[in-house]
């Protein structure tokens, strides 16, 4: 499978990701002049909050995150995961925007899907790595 986006039509990219090789990919990836807006995240609460107030052009999300307790604003529980974005999408400006699950999680990426059902896809990141371009 092939995902080709057009890098003029990019101008805000989501990503929720917590691993720094991924990140490290992302950021590689959408590295073209003075465009797009990248922000990545590994926090829900964080996620929550600019997915309300920022209408992005492609949303890429995690499912297990290692969320570091001792860095969190709020008691924010280990096993909170990417379903809570995908769940709360929904019900913001982002709600019809392309939406990736990278997760390399089967279960938790098809929970993820059927959560936030509208332009959402999984590709799992091994095969993402191998699929997108950016033109």
């Amino acid at each position: 499978m092939e995902i080709v986006l057009n890098k003029d039509k990019i101008n805000a990219v989501f990503i929720l990701e917590d691993a720094e090789d991924r990140i490290t990919w992302f950021k590689e990836i959408f590295d073209f002049v003075e465009r797009p807006f990248v922000f990545i995240t590994k926090k829900p609460e964080e996620a929550i909050l600019w997915l309300d107030g920022i209408k992005f052009d492609i949303i890429f999300l995690d499912h297990d995150l290692d969320i570091d307790l001792a860095l969190s604003d709020k008691d924010v529980p280990y096993e909170e995961t990417g379903l809570i974005v995908a769940e709360h999408i929904k019900n913001t400006i982002n709600k019809e925007t392309d939406c990736i699950i990278h997760s390399m999680n089967p279960s938790g990426a098809a929970n993820m899907v059927l959560a936030h059902p509208f332009n959402t896809t999984h590709i799992p990141f091994s095969m993402l790595r191998d699929s997108l371009e950016i033109r």
